[in-house]
């Protein structure tokens, strides 16, 4: 699956977007296109892994900026205790 033609490259720009698998960059692909997605980007997100994959990148990734994870938890239905980036200790680190 050509992924150029998937998502735009606005999410990618330091990666090879040609260079990314599907099953084992999922993580990566799923947190940079709800960090710096488009609508058309996060259907096509969606068209690609289950809801379910998707929620639980938002519970668990550290790539996530605290207000995108908010944001997606919202819209998941994810209770924030369940959102590292909303934890206290992932506040902390992101201080410098």
């Amino acid at each position: 699956m050509r992924m150029r033609k998937i998502l735009s490259k606005r999410c990618f720009w330091d990666v090879d977007i040609e260079s990314l698998d599907i099953r084992k960059d999922k993580s990566f692909i799923i947190s940079r296109t709800l960090e710096h997605g488009t609508m058309q980007d996060i259907i096509a997100l969606k068209s690609m892994y289950p809801i379910k994959e998707i929620s639980e990148v938002v519970k668990n990734s550290r790539n996530i900026s605290r207000s995108t994870a908010v944001f997606w938890a919202n819209i998941l239905d994810i209770p924030l205790e369940e959102v590292r980036a909303c934890s206290k200790l992932q506040r902390y680190r992101q201080i410098p």
